[in-house]
């Protein structure tokens, strides 16, 4: 049977033995009649690390799996991606490619379980989850090609959802060469033209990254704040701020720093604190009244039960490329929303992860922001895609083609820049 006759014979009619409610009702009848399907070969994409598009390094990898019904389903994730592909590749010891040869990529809580419990034998995280995060991805773009629908469709979503963006800014991610420092006020007078409402930067990071974290005087507390008060002096309160903080701070500096920006109406604090001890979570969000955001550097639901639990953050984020994968990211959600946490998802890596993000964004229903970066979704991801999810007045929506909806740039695995290495199978 030829790739086109197996999505007619088995539209609407897939099954991926799930034991949780991720599916939406037309989900489940897509997975009444199960096809036979079985995964034949795994390859691993990476990118010539010279390669540069849009003036940005190719820092993520992709999983594809294959299947003997010719679909092909592909994952992302990122960074360390010799250490994620050695993870998939180690076959003599935890033999994750080996074993899911021959079995069915439909089966995505079995293949999530089986591969999670592999990994906690050895300390959960790192490269493994990283590996397990792109495999399930894989496996939900499987399930909604054979399913005939996209994957927004699937979890219930609808492409009526707003799904809110605000801007990530850094130096290495401008806009035409715009520098923070020296251009703050075009940055934002951009973004509100744009009818993008809030921008994400790091204030405070240059004096982080000097003290090491250990200590901020008042006057480099001043020093920081003038980068608030020159957007809200340029735009006023037509673009919203949040500040992230790469977990730099010790606990007495992120108090000071969150008492000083109480006054400027900041949206969000993001991961002033590392994130393995979430009781310095709790002292610091009793301190300040602005939501924090814990974080991107949590793996699992089980990662993020005891944020939720001693009440550490007001605001849920994930990397769906670092998380556990779809699978997981929703379970997140949901685990928050019974909190009444809205959540945000981190999308600074490849363009798959913005694919993924855009797709669940569009079926929770306790979604803050998607994180977007404007340089990625505008110039870069068009280099490998030719139908990239793009901001529109402040909003994005998911493709409406079956699974992620990806679609290659054609050649685009023949070129000399993209290396495809088939780890099992034939």
């Amino acid at each position: 049977m030829n790739r086109r006759d197996f999505i007619q014979k088995t539209a609407l009619s897939t099954v991926g033995l799930m034991g949780f409610n991720a599916l939406s009702d037309l989900g489940v009848k897509a997975m009444a009649n199960a096809p036979d399907l079985k995964i034949t070969k795994i390859d691993i994409v990476r990118f010539n690390k010279d390669l540069r598009v849009a003036g940005s390094e190719v820092q993520w990898m992709w999983v594809r799996l294959h299947t003997d019904a010719g679909i092909i389903g592909t994952g992302e994730t990122y960074p360390f991606n010799e250490a994620s592909s050695s993870a998939i590749k180690d076959l003599e010891w935890h033999s994750w490619a080996g074993k899911l040869i021959g079995t069915n990529p439909l089966e995505i809580e079995q293949t999530w379980e089986r591969i999670f419990r592999q990994n906690a034998f050895h300390v959960t995280g790192g490269a493994e989850m990283r590996a397990l995060s792109a495999i399930n991805i894989a496996q939900w773009d499987i399930l909604g090609q054979v399913s005939n629908l996209p994957l927004y469709q699937l979890l219930g979503g609808s492409k009526n959802k707003k799904i809110r963006v605000y801007n990530t800014y850094t130096d290495s991610r401008n806009i035409n060469g715009w520098k923070l420092e020296t251009d703050m006020e075009k940055i934002a007078r951009f973004l509100v033209d744009q009818g993008i409402p809030a921008i994400k930067y790091c204030p405070f990071d240059i004096v982080g990254i000097r003290n090491k974290g250990e200590y901020i005087s008042q006057k480099e507390i001043d020093q920081s704040l003038t980068w608030i008060k020159r957007v809200q002096d340029t735009v006023g309160n037509d673009l919203e701020i949040g500040c992230e903080f790469h977990s730099i701070w010790n606990l007495p500096s992120a108090i000071r720093i969150a008492k000083a920006l109480e006054p400027y109406n900041v949206i969000f604090l993001e991961d002033m604190l590392l994130q393995d001890n979430i009781q310095a979570s709790v002292a610091l969000n009793q301190e300040t009244s602005i939501p924090l955001v814990v974080s991107e550097r949590l793996a699992t639901r089980f990662g993020f039960r005891e944020m939720f639990e001693s009440k550490a953050a007001e605001i849920a984020m994930y990397d769906l490329t670092w998380c556990g994968g779809l699978s997981e990211g929703k379970k997140i959600s949901d685990m928050a929303n019974t909190h009444y946490i809205p959540t945000m998802m981190h999308t600074a890596g490849g363009p798959i992860l913005w694919y993924a993000s855009t797709h669940l964004a569009a079926a929770i229903t306790n979604l803050y922001f998607v994180e977007s970066v404007y340089p990625y979704w505008k110039e870069r991801d068009s280099y490998f895609f030719a139908n990239s999810p793009q901001v529109k007045n402040g909003m994005v929506t998911p493709p409406e083609l079956p699974g992620l909806g990806l679609q290659f740039r054609p050649g685009l695995f023949e070129s000399k820049d993209v290396i495809v290495e088939t780890i099992a199978g034939k």
